[in-house]
This record gives C-alpha cells, structure tokens and sequence, in this order.
C-alpha cells in the first residue's frame, strides 16, 4: 500500500487539504488554553494524530495516497468507528516516518594535561585571559 500524500477534510462548506510534509507529518493549527487565553500554534502530527483531531474527525477526513487513490477515512462521516483498511494504512504510515535514527557516535573528550597551562588559566575568572600576540603596536 502507498503513503498518505495528504488528508483532506470539509470544514465550513470548504474541502481543506493538508499535505505531507518532507518528514511525512502534516501541518495543522493545534490550540491550547494558556493563562486563560487560547493560543494557537501550528505543529507537525503524524496521520493518525491528524484524523484524531478534535476538529477533523467530525469533518468527513479522506486520506490520498501516492498511488492516486482516495480513502474516506470513517463510513458515513462516523467517527466512531475506524475501518481497519484506514487504520492499516495510518499505522504503515505513521510507522514508516518513525524509524529510529542512528545515534551518532561520540568520543570521549580528550583530557588536558594540567602541567602545561599557565598560571592565568588556571581560576574561573581569568579562563579568556588574551595572549601577548594578541596586541600589537
């Protein structure tokens, strides 16, 4: 089965269409109450996120798909019930954007012999204490 392209969903007489980003999620306005006030903010959901929004899922989401298809998302704009074919399709979605990335490798750092610094460096105070070829006549 192909990726989710974009979800679509009526709101206010309108069809919207969101599409995928490079990462695979979807842009969408995410609202929070914060010190009394709504503040809205757009974030990246993955696709099962977006179909469970509380705005989108009353609002008849349809999923397209790279392959050109068209799947509404729950039968009869029902949102109850989640048909296992749109359920297979987000989690083979969702799962394919998730993979884990490689965890980059890291050295230890190197110690610092303390023998050689000299005596400015050796306090908190005077740690960017400039050299004498810093200054010129």
């Amino acid at each position: 089965m192909s990726t989710i392209k974009a979800i679509s969903f009526l709101h206010k007489g309108e069809r919207v269409v969101i599409k995928a980003s490079k990462s695979g999620k979807f842009k969408v306005p995410v609202t929070k109450v914060v010190d009394g006030q709504l503040r809205t903010n757009f974030r990246l959901l993955p696709a099962r996120d977006v179909i469970e929004h509380d705005i989108i899922k009353d609002c008849d989401p349809t999923l397209y798909l790279d392959s050109g298809e068209k799947l509404r998302v729950y039968i009869d704009a029902d949102s109850k019930y989640l048909p296992a074919l749109i359920d297979g399709v987000l989690t083979k979605h969702d799962q394919s954007i998730s993979t884990p990335k490689m965890a980059k490798k890291t050295t230890p750092p190197q110690r610092v012999d303390k023998s050689s610094e000299d005596h400015y460096n050796s306090g908190g105070f005077y740690l960017s204490w400039p050299d004498d070829d810093d200054y010129y006549d």
